[in-house]
């Protein structure tokens, strides 16, 4: 039968494919030609139809309740951004794209050999507990430079979203900022740089990640590879 024959690699370029079709288009340039006036009269039209359906949605979104709920028994937390709120959830978003990029980008580099004496074992003696997989094992060049390179992307992540430059947005906010309203379970689709974009393609990224993983471990296969796998061997 069917599943018989089901394929892990294949349903997951097929999740990839549609996760990438689906997070560009929400960068697609909200700019319109002429051709299009008269379907965007008619979406100006439908707006408040729209609006009403957007508000009846909101109001019996099961996440508005969680977010006020937290906002009232931990107001020193949800007064920040911190905790559930959509703050928090477009930060975990903005990890969850870089994470991907930096997946794949790992993927590539190992594919291409650009990691130096990637199958060489570190010394224990001469790297100490750091170079130690467990059970007397040393880690390879390799899994110490991924590693160490992760190390350093989280410190200067934590560094920019403690103390950012004055142009940047700050993961734990002023008291008294105005929170954000919960997105629903399908935030408005709005094209180019916008707020709903960015957390669309965070929530895809997050989900990307949780189906990388997944693969991975039911497969037995390890995650640059399960990536290599789902973008169809584009990268080695």
């Amino acid at each position: 039968d069917s599943l018989g024959h089901w394929d892990p690699a294949s349903m997951l370029r097929s999740t990839v494919a549609l996760a990438l079709v689906a997070g560009a288009s929400a960068f697609v340039p909200a700019a319109m030609g002429p051709g299009l006036t008269l379907r965007a009269q008619g979406a100006a039209q439908r707006a408040p139809a729209r609006a009403g359906l957007s508000s009846l949605s909101m109001a019996q979104n099961p996440m508005s309740k969680a977010v006020a709920d937290f906002a009232e028994s931990s107001p020193e937390f949800g007064g920040r951004g911190l905790g559930v709120t959509t703050n928090a959830e477009r930060w975990n978003g903005r990890h969850a794209m870089f994470g991907i990029f930096f997946m794949v980008m790992t993927a590539y580099f190992k594919g291409h050999g650009l990691i130096p004496d990637a199958d060489k074992v570190l010394d224990i003696n001469q790297w100490g507990p750091l170079a130690s997989a467990g059970f007397n094992q040393g880690i390879t060049n390799e899994r110490a430079i991924i590693l160490i390179a992760h190390v350093h992307v989280l410190v200067v992540s934590v560094i920019a979203a403690i103390a950012p430059f004055g142009f940047q947005d700050t993961l734990v906010k002023e008291k008294g900022y105005t929170p954000e309203a919960p997105a629903g379970v399908m935030p408005p689709f709005k094209t180019g740089l916008t707020a709903e974009a960015e957390l669309i393609n965070g929530r895809l990224a997050m989900l990307g990640i949780i189906s990388i993983v997944t693969a991975s471990l039911f497969t037995g296969t390890s995650v640059v590879d399960t990536i290599n796998l789902g973008l169809g061997k584009i990268l080695y």
